[in-house]
């Protein structure tokens, strides 16, 4: 005869308790789907989107008095970039030749007031559209990487043309930075002499987390790669994120100056970012501009003075060999 088995003293859940664990497993699955499945595509598809609502041309700099060439060239993968080539504004041989251009979902318009005061101390400055920007042929943001091809196409453009006279600088604002310094630590010192980065991004997560609608999710470990694997699949691209990360490259420069510049108040390129990255660039000669109560779109406009003053400085003191300062009083 089989025993009888003895009542469980096991008290049974409450019904509540069963219906909040299966709420909270729901919402749990909700969430996941939410921030790894729903939100990156929606991240992917708003840089994609705003990449295709190009700014028109408005302004060019015959409209503030200077002289300028409207110029073409191709980059080594086929793209046709549009610019300006304009012609220092002082009589006799340039002072050096400045490579130049913009931010992200802008133009060279951006950038044509850092062109004219460079124009008018007395160098030669060929600012272009990026790639998929302006009135530069098709092609998707890629941080820089690509970006970066777009200034040794304009080096081999006007070496081409016998217009180059060194000193020659790539100088970039934002993306423009990122591809400055991606194509100088290319190149080594080979063609350039020094490269002028003004408010460059570390990574892509400074990007996606201040200027997209995945910002709250970004430090979440896999969401910034869900969202590059959703951007390479609208694109083409087969980009990582050791692709866009600045910090290794900025750690190869050595053979060449580099001039940084932050905006204080930047809650883009972040000052703290842009001293890791200005600490991590073994440069022999390396400088770090701070323009006070600037925000990323506004280190130019909201003091030209110091800015002015600062770059001129920079390359003054390049084309005289970086010579040591002496202290006043010492004879030294």
């Amino acid at each position: 005869m089989k025993k009888a088995k003895a009542p469980s003293t096991q008290p049974a859940l409450h019904p509540f308790f069963r219906w909040a664990g299966f709420i909270l497993v729901l919402f749990l699955a909700a969430f996941l789907f939410f921030v790894y499945g729903f939100l990156p595509p929606k991240v992917a598809k708003s840089i994609v989107a705003r990449s295709h609502l190009r700014q028109a041309i408005t302004l060019t700099p015959k409209d503030d008095g200077f002289q300028y060439q409207d110029v073409s060239f191709k980059t080594g993968d086929g793209i046709l970039l549009k610019g300006w080539w304009m012609p220092s504004s002082q009589k006799g041989k340039a002072q050096g030749t400045i490579i130049l251009s913009h931010g992200v979902f802008h133009n060279r318009q951006q950038v044509l007031n850092r062109a004219e005061f460079l124009v008018q101390a007395g160098y030669q400055v060929l600012l272009f559209d990026f790639r998929g920007n302006g009135e530069s042929g098709d092609s998707p943001v890629s941080r820089g990487l690509l970006e970066s091809k777009d200034f040794l196409a304009a080096y081999q453009f006007l070496s081409q043309q016998h217009e180059l006279q060194k000193p020659v600088l790539f100088f970039g604002f934002s993306l423009g930075a990122i591809a400055a310094l991606r194509a100088g630590a290319v190149e080594g010192g080979d063609k350039i002499q020094a490269v002028i980065a003004d408010s460059p991004l570390p990574n892509l997560k400074s990007y996606v987390s201040r200027r997209t609608m995945g910002g709250g999710f970004s430090f979440l470990p896999g969401f910034m790669g869900r969202c590059l694997s959703a951007y390479d699949a609208l694109t083409g691209l087969s980009l990582t994120e050791a692709d866009l990360d600045l910090i290794p490259v900025v750690k190869q420069i050595q053979d060449f100056p580099v001039l940084y510049i932050t905006g204080q108040k930047d809650d883009l390129a972040r000052s703290p970012e842009v001293e890791k990255l200005f600490t991590l660039t073994p440069a022999p000669h390396r400088r770090l501009i701070y323009i006070p109560d600037a925000d990323h779109d506004h280190t130019f406009s909201e003091y030209p003075i110091i800015y002015e003053r600062e770059v001129l400085e920079f390359l003054n003191d390049l084309k005289a060999g970086f010579p040591e300062m002496k202290v006043p009083g010492t004879g030294a």
